[in-house]
């Protein structure tokens, strides 16, 4: 059996890229240290158990100008100067190390052909395409057989589907009217399934829930799965939720990151600037 592995550029290079940007800032911070640092560098001399400290400089030891020697000025080990010239030595040798992580990573992003693997699968013809099993899947590979996915709704209380959204689907409440609509604006970049069915391990054994929405971020291939809270004034129906929530959370799906819920009330009904807010989210790349 072949195992498929996905595209998983995005683990690659944001780290990369984020640690390129720690390191930019990194390096302007130690060249404004380095700016305003002073001449001479720390010098340090153990005698007799104690340690002397020294500021090491070039001067001139006559008045002939080729005659250039080296000085130590004695300083006191908590005066000023000293912690200054020690910091100096500290991020002249940062930098160093710096720039060369830097760099490394520079070249590393240059060379790293980060679409070549899935292009050879992708450039296939459909009839290739259909003898071919891939090694690894395109994101746009992930984003497709998930979104052609065929899968049997939940037939729940289907009287209860009554609500159109405008993409054509029946939902139970007006709130996942509005939840669903927003989503839809945002076809370019997510695409929904509600209550699309998910396999979790509940009490050692496999079950399914059906999540509110599970949605695709078209560019990442990152699935986020929705729950609308929208009965917390019954307790029972809050037991429940509860219970929905510990299972994603032991399936390793965390709320937050994997798993964001929309809430309401009677007095407090949803609040369509929270689920814009949380949309945005989900559609960055």
């Amino acid at each position: 059996m072949i195992k498929i592995y996905k595209n998983n550029v995005n683990k690659v290079m944001q780290p990369a890229n984020a640690e390129i940007a720690k390191l930019e800032d990194m390096l302007k911070k130690i060249d404004d240290q380095l700016a305003s640092a002073p001449s001479g560098s720390l010098k340090c001399h153990k005698k007799d158990g104690q340690t002397y400290y020294y500021n090491a400089y070039m001067a001139k030891d006559s008045d002939k100008e080729d005659n250039i020697k080296w000085k130590n000025e004695y300083i006191k080990k908590d005066s000023p100067l000293a912690k200054e010239l020690a910091n100096k030595q500290y991020y002249a040798k940062l930098r160093v190390a710096v720039t060369n992580n830097l760099n490394q990573l520079k070249r590393f992003i240059n060379k790293y052909q980060e679409n070549k693997i899935d292009e050879i699968y992708d450039s296939l013809s459909d009839e290739r395409k259909r003898l071919v099993t891939p090694l690894q899947l395109s994101i746009k590979e992930q984003v497709r057989i998930w979104d052609e996915e065929e899968y049997e709704k939940n037939n729940s209380y289907p009287e209860n589907l009554r609500y159109e959204t405008d993409q054509g689907d029946l939902v139970r409440s007006k709130s996942e009217v509005i939840i669903a609509n927003i989503l839809y604006k945002h076809r370019k970049d997510i695409i929904y399934k509600y209550e699309k069915p998910l396999s979790l391990v509940i009490d050692g054994r496999e079950r399914q829930v059906h999540p509110d929405f599970s949605i695709i971020n078209v560019h990442t291939g990152k699935i986020t799965y929705w729950e609308h809270a929208g009965l917390m004034d019954d307790a029972h129906y809050v037991t429940e939720f509860v219970r929905k929530m510990n299972a994603y959370v032991y399936n390793g799906l965390i709320p937050g990151k994997d798993v964001i819920v929309s809430y309401e009330t009677q007095e407090l009904p949803l609040d369509i600037g929270v689920v814009k807010k949380m949309v945005n989210q989900i559609t960055e790349i």
